[in-house]
């Protein structure tokens, strides 16, 4: 541990092949992954959105685990065994509804926290439920607010966790090629907006009912950056490599220095809480 700058925490981005349908197969593939992400120190690893199937229409309802199911089960007892953190995304049944979840699992095996997806894309509407803004999750690995997916478009879906005080955004996600373009862009903008680090965990493979891609790119980005001259990639900390293959990406942060950094700037106080945003127009 540094004087000055605390306790390192070592984040993990997992970039997962995901066989839809193949629950064993992903779980099993998601296990090496994770054992990976500890044999390099990790204190908090993240697998992508609906990791362990796929988010596939025709079989939702029968892809779909419960917060007591075996895929959560398989989380916790990773975590465990492991002896760390784990944030994984989860299609999760709850009563009629299906949820686009993601859920974080502390070393003792137990949910910390819980989030639903809030921002559908209008194609899914009619088949995934649609779930409301996050709280942060206070951990020994930092305060952490979650998102998946789709939620980076939309800066009003991690807002809160400014006014929260979050360390770290934690997105998992599983993103079609057409998104690839922007991907770098939101993910710097997410952090940056909230004066946080922001994991993205993206999952590979393809959606056979949608023949699309999904993406990859998973990185972490560092949103306290605010110089750059010298190096326009500063605020990347960690990237994997274009491509379909899978991956394990880490870089270490310092809490206690960062909290510093982040007292020192305006934009927590500056915020206007009032803002607000309608479907009739700009926000007044």
């Amino acid at each position: 541990m540094s004087l000055f700058r605390g306790a390192r925490t070592r984040l993990a981005a997992l970039q997962l092949r995901i066989e839809p349908g193949q629950r064993d197969e992903n779980l099993a593939r998601a296990a090496k992954l994770l054992s990976t992400a500890r044999e390099r120190e990790a204190d908090l690893a993240c697998l992508p959105a609906t990791f362990a199937t796929g988010l596939n229409f025709p079989t939702l309802r029968t892809d779909a685990t419960t917060e007591d199911g075996p895929v959560v089960e398989f989380l916790a007892e990773q975590a465990r065994t492991l002896g760390m953190h784990i944030a994984a995304g989860v299609l999760l049944s709850a009563g009629r509804d299906v949820f686009d979840a993601a859920v974080l699992v502390g070393p003792g095996g137990d949910p910390l926290g819980w989030y639903h997806r809030a921002c559908v894309w209008a194609g899914e509407s009619e088949y995934i439920s649609t779930g409301s803004p996050g709280e942060v999750i206070d951990t020994p690995v930092g305060r952490i607010g979650l998102q998946v997916s789709y939620d980076l478009r939309f800066p009003e879906a991690s807002r809160q966790y400014l006014a929260q005080d979050a360390d770290l955004v934690v997105a998992v996600a599983n993103l079609f090629g057409p998104f690839s373009h922007p991907l770098r862009s939101l993910c710097r903008a997410r952090a940056a907006d909230n004066e946080c680090a922001l994991v993205l965990a993206s999952g590979v493979g393809e959606n056979r009912f949608a023949n699309l891609t999904y993406v990859g790119r998973s990185m972490i980005v560092d949103g306290l950056v605010q110089d750059a001259r010298e190096d326009q990639d500063a605020d990347i900390l960690a990237e994997a490599e274009p491509g379909s293959q899978e991956a394990v990406i880490h870089a270490d942060v310092h809490w206690r220095q960062r909290r510093k950094v982040r007292a020192g700037l305006p934009f927590h106080d500056d915020l206007r809480s009032t803002w607000t945003t309608n479907h009739g127009g700009p926000a007044r």
